[in-house]
């Protein structure tokens, strides 16, 4: 009998849904056109400097022309809390961003390879471990296998016109050795080996369903015909291809679609952290002549 495979891709595919996006380059051309289509906006981290910047222009003001015990505290409040919220601001755009003079600036274009290699391994290790990937597989075996018409795919090969031709060429190289003794028997009782092909067809089709519905039972087990490492080994490869397509400008695009909007939140308690050491320091008397 001959043996069953199945293609270690067309495994992998049946138990993994496809993604959305075709490619890389689609997710970053989408990134692009998004950033085209909406220009960079003024967001809540700025805004917070642009305020905490405003209050130390009003405390240098009042610092020469007010006497009251109040306005003392509105130039450190002002200067301490623009001074938290535009360093952080300044740290945000050096992980995104080289800037010039400023060493280490860029951390995520220069360490781009580093960072897309371990996303592969963190997927792994995540998502694709060996227990997680046996269970999976075992639990859907089944529903996979029935999924694939193999009855038809069988009888369709059986009643293709190449087949005849192809089995009377085996039966009558078998039939030429003598363990086809039986066969060259039966050929003589039909008239010739071709013609005994359309009374084996309907037991070949029948067999082959048989086997099909044996296969594709509760108990099918689909390690039988590939081994969870040669799926991972299929998994990596494809992740590790996919991975050759991120340059250090497409990682950029997608960390700041992912990040970059949420760290404004540090810029922000930046100037709040800044603003209140300033307070704190005014009252406790630093920066004031005794």
């Amino acid at each position: 009998m001959a043996e069953v495979s199945i293609p270690v891709c067309e495994t992998v595919s049946l138990a993994i849904e496809p993604p959305d996006v075709e490619n890389v380059g689609q997710l970053v051309t989408s990134a692009k056109n998004t950033s085209k289509n909406n220009p960079r906006t003024l967001n809540k981290g700025d805004y917070s400097n642009l305020f905490t910047f405003v209050i130390m222009l009003i405390g240098i003001a009042l610092s020469s022309t007010s006497t009251s015990a109040f306005s003392k505290y509105i130039l450190p409040l002002g200067l301490f809390g623009f001074a938290g919220g535009i360093t952080n601001w300044l740290a945000v755009k050096m992980l995104f961003d080289r800037i010039p003079f400023l060493y280490g600036s860029g951390v995520i274009p220069r360490q781009f390879i580093a960072i897309r290699t371990n996303v592969k391994d963190t997927i792994m290790a995540t998502f694709f471990d060996e227990s997680y990937l046996t269970r999976y597989l075992n639990e859907r075996a089944s529903a996979l296998a029935s999924s694939v018409d193999l009855s038809s795919m069988i009888r369709n090969k059986v009643n293709d016109p190449s087949f005849d031709s192809n089995l009377a060429k085996k039966l009558n190289e078998l039939a030429a050795k003598p363990e086809g003794a039986m066969i060259t028997m039966l050929a003589g009782m039909f008239g010739s080996v071709e013609l005994m092909i359309p009374q084996l067809k309907p037991i070949i089709v029948s067999l082959g369903e048989a086997i099909v519905s044996e296969l594709t039972s509760t108990s099918f087990d689909i390690t039988q015909f590939i081994t969870i490492e040669k799926i991972k080994q299929e998994l990596d490869s494809l992740m590790e291809e996919k991975l050759q397509e991120l340059t250090p400008e497409i990682v950029k695009l997608l960390l700041e679609q992912v990040i970059r909007e949420h760290l404004s939140w540090l810029v922000i308690w930046g100037n709040v952290f800044g603003g209140l050491i300033g307070l704190v320091s005014t009252a406790a008397g630093y920066g004031h002549e005794k």
